[in-house]
């Protein structure tokens, strides 16, 4: 599948959702909600007509209501389908390569490491930990100081820096921000998950 047709798929998914929720949705509306230009929705909505998912109801000669047939429900199934697929598909590969960048904490006997940056690299970056048998020390964001994560208060970096020995993992893939990072924090150990 090209991206191209992965993008027109998840567009459509999200177009045959919104509708299933509220037919009555006019092409702007669906335009706002699904974030795409107006032309895009008009042209996707033309497309699904043709195939037979959605029919047009009309209510009055300015109000129209979409229907998603049994065909159109069987392919938003189908849709959503691959999407989790996808998903799931892209958090193993994302945990392949975080696990690839840290085993050799591991295997170097490092026993414990703390995360700097709370997102969605890091939580897939705490499994890998887990799985590695790697403590966490501390989690390090300062924006989101004394806040809970998966039952670690987070800290800010001058904490961290006072208490702490363990090596520091920057749970970005963003160049620029590791980068920037870098530069700033000269005097800590980290490992970064990109080259």
């Amino acid at each position: 599948m090209s991206e191209e047709t992965g993008n027109l798929d998840v567009r459509e998914l999200k177009i045959l959702e919104r509708l299933e929720n509220n037919g009555y949705l006019t092409q702007r509306e669906l335009s706002k909600e699904v974030g795409i230009a107006l032309g895009l929705v008009n042209h996707l909505l033309k497309k699904m007509v043709k195939k037979g998912w959605i029919k047009i109801k009309n209510i009055d000669a300015k109000k129209i209501r979409y229907l998603i047939t049994p065909e159109g429900a069987r392919e938003k199934s189908s849709l959503l389908y691959k999407r989790v697929e996808s998903t799931i598909h892209f958090y193993l590969e994302a945990k392949r390569v975080i696990r690839d960048k840290v085993v050799h904490l591991k295997n170097d006997g490092v026993k414990d490491v703390s995360i700097y940056g709370i997102n969605h690299i890091s939580e897939v970056l705490f499994i890998v930990l887990k799985e590695l048998r790697l403590e966490l020390d501390a989690v390090v964001d300062e924006k989101k100081e004394g806040e809970e994560w998966f039952g670690y208060t987070v800290i800010g970096m001058e904490q961290f820096v006072k208490s702490n020995t363990s090596v520091l993992i920057f749970a970005s893939l963003d160049k620029e921000k590791i980068d920037s990072f870098c530069k700033v924090q000269k005097n800590v150990k980290f490992v970064t998950l990109r080259d």
